[in-house]
């Protein structure tokens, strides 16, 4: 009996090492981006009127992070909330990549 445990621990432990656990992992700001918010911000963030142009008012981009992460997770005016498909980290990670990798492309 203390050999049939052995043996199913190490076969346990087998199995487990060679799952795929990357569903786990937070994702990107880009992958977020694309899936929820280019349907009304645009590839370039820049959207189809002033209210959805992520960059229309310079004072926007300066927010505070918390300010900007609640209207992410919250939703704000018509944009709805998504803290219930989205981590708080996976918010971080898209309002870095609007930050850090929209503003610098130029329109289309």
């Amino acid at each position: 009996m203390k050999y049939f445990a052995i043996t199913l621990l190490i076969g346990g432990l087998v199995i487990v090492g060679s799952l795929d656990f990357s569903f786990l992992q937070p994702r990107s700001g880009h992958e977020v981006y694309e899936r929820f918010c280019v349907s009304c911000h645009n590839y370039d963030g820049r959207g189809a009127s002033r209210e959805t142009n992520l960059f229309a008012d310079r004072r926007r981009l300066r927010t505070a992070d918390a300010e900007l992460l609640t209207s992410i997770m919250d939703g704000k005016n018509d944009m709805p909330g998504y803290s219930n498909v989205l981590t708080y980290e996976e918010a971080q990670n898209v309002l870095e990549y609007i930050r850090e990798t929209l503003k610098r492309r130029p329109s289309r």
